[in-house]
């Protein structure tokens, strides 16, 4: 069993048998940025179901988007480009301690509703 702090999370990403086949329900991959100084990514390995299910609740009642298998704090993003209508966006939410940002895809559906929340503050 582990705990991650949901507070401190921006995004996280959930790779599972569907996407890797290599992978079992019981060791699929999480990989979670931590907001801070400067945004850092953690992977952590072998996380199974339960673990996986009690987390995307925590981090979907705190109002986390969904896109895929990735969730997003949209309160952590500083920047948000549509490319286009079919690849969908671009978001930031960090830079890394060599300056770079932290960029993640969302579909369009995902980009819409976070551009509607957005705006609607």
């Amino acid at each position: 069993m582990r705990y991650i702090n949901t507070d401190k999370v921006i995004a996280a990403q959930i790779t599972t048998p569907e996407e890797n086949p290599l992978l079992t329900e019981d060791s699929c991959l999480v990989d979670v940025w931590f907001d801070g100084p400067v945004v850092r990514k953690h992977l952590f390995k072998k996380v199974t179901k339960a673990e996986r299910e009690a987390f995307t609740g925590t981090v979907t009642k705190s109002g986390f988007l969904r896109t895929g298998n990735l969730y997003l704090n949209p309160r952590a993003v500083l920047f948000a480009e549509m490319e286009n209508r079919l690849l969908g966006g671009t978001i930031t939410v960090g830079w890394q301690e060599n300056g770079k940002p932290i960029e993640l895809k969302v579909n369009e559906k995902s980009f819409d509703e976070l551009h509607a929340l957005l705006n609607s503050r």
